[in-house]
């Protein structure tokens, strides 16, 4: 009857959490976060401080922020939690690292705690983590006490083939979290740059995309036209890899992997530049979609917020609609999006939302200003826009 602490009930810490209650038979789960203590957990029970969690814990996952107040171990985030795990866990338990942290770091944490660090990456994305957890591709253990990594492996095998759990070093793991990142951060940005040139050269970046993806060397993943990539997970991480390689010594691995972030940023340059030139000068737009994926209410790093406001800045009023997003600072959200495009020259949608694909084009043709234009970066919508609307569309259907 395995005892397992988790620290961090964020979408991580809640997704882990739900699976190992639910799949290691026996498992007692709980769960420790000064900002979560109100929230009620299935199978989960919600402990009232770090010492009730981690007390009696054969193993205790780490969940919290990569950066937790500081630059890796040697901030003071976590260097204070590393004193709580001496303080308060039993010196057997296992520490296993959910959060994302610079290859090497493991080994600081080791010395800090005087305890054993096992390696197990996530690789969820935001609003199906549970489901990634349940079915994973692979499932990575790295650290360097076999039998820490043959306990973890335990864990894991109550519901994943041994086939795709991977056995490796810490710092391997570590590196292969910020690498599959990176290449889909790297991923997204290479059809954008696509994207720029079709717009130019008056090519189908739909057409190039599916078919540079049929080759099975390729792929379809990722490989969407949008208005840039965004969250809390691939930018931090391309960043990370960059730090790496700058304090390793290879400032050109640094500069590749940072030329995709400036080619993100670049695409949302591109996008304002040419919503702004739709709407003429002050023309009001109304952009649909704020969160930065659709299905979920998170807008860190969001390149829509990074649109609106530079739309405001260019002297554009913009009003926005997001189902998800209830609240962001500075901004006021219409209620509907019907609400949100009355009177706007430029309609701008900005990720693709279900409620957006089933929008009534010839009923926004009334409300909107007359001749409104259109921006759609899901290829799906600006094919109805156009169709209904009967007018050419900028954007992913370009």
């Amino acid at each position: 009857m395995p005892r397992i602490a988790i620290i961090g009930y964020g979408v991580v810490g809640q997704a882990v959490g739900a699976v190992l209650a639910a799949k290691v038979k026996g498992a007692k789960v709980s769960a420790f976060d000064p900002q979560q203590q109100s929230r009620r957990a299935r199978r989960v029970r919600i402990a009232p401080s770090f010492q009730a969690a981690v007390g009696a814990a054969d193993y205790v996952f780490l969940c919290v922020p990569s950066h937790l107040e500081g630059k890796g171990v040697d901030g003071k985030g976590w260097k204070r939690l590393a004193a709580q795990i001496v303080r308060h866990a039993r010196p057997d338990a296992i520490i296993v690292i959910k959060s994302t942290m610079v290859p090497g770091d493991v080994v600081r944490l080791e010395e800090l705690t005087s305890r054993k660090v096992v390696v197990c990456p996530e690789f969820m994305a935001e609003g199906t983590a549970e489901r990634d957890i349940l079915k994973p591709h692979r499932v990575l253990v790295g650290g360097s006490d076999k039998a820490s990594v043959d306990a973890v492996i335990g864990l894991y095998r109550h519901w994943v083939p041994a086939s795709r759990i991977i056995r490796m070093d810490a710092w391997s793991a570590q590196l292969t979290k910020l690498f599959a990142n990176a290449m889909l951060a790297q991923r997204v940005s290479s059809i954008n740059s696509m994207a720029a040139l079709c717009e130019i050269g008056g090519g189908d970046v739909c057409a190039v995309s599916k078919a540079a993806g049929m080759d099975p060397r390729i792929g379809s993943m990722y490989l969407k036209p949008s208005v840039g990539f965004g969250g809390s997970c691939l930018e931090k991480d391309v960043r990370l890899l960059c730090a790496l390689a700058q304090c390793m010594g290879l400032p050109e691995v640094a500069r590749y992997w940072h030329a995709v972030i400036e080619q993100n940023d670049a695409q949302v340059r591109r996008v304002t530049r040419q919503i702004s030139k739709m709407a003429g000068r002050r023309g009001r737009i109304a952009i649909l979609g704020l969160a930065f994926k659709p299905g979920v209410a998170d807008t860190r790093n969001s390149a829509a917020l990074r649109i609106a406001a530079g739309l405001s800045e260019l002297g554009h009023p913009v009003s926005a609609h997001d189902p998800k997003v209830k609240e962001v600072k500075g901004m006021r959200l219409a209620s509907t999006a019907s609400v949100a495009v009355r009177g706007a020259s430029v309609v701008a949608v900005l990720n693709d939302e279900p409620i957006y694909r089933a929008l009534d084009w010839r009923r926004i043709t009334r409300i909107a200003a007359p001749r409104a234009k259109v921006y759609a970066s899901s290829p799906r919508i600006g094919h109805a826009a156009s169709t209904q609307m009967g007018t050419s569309v900028l954007g992913g259907a370009a």
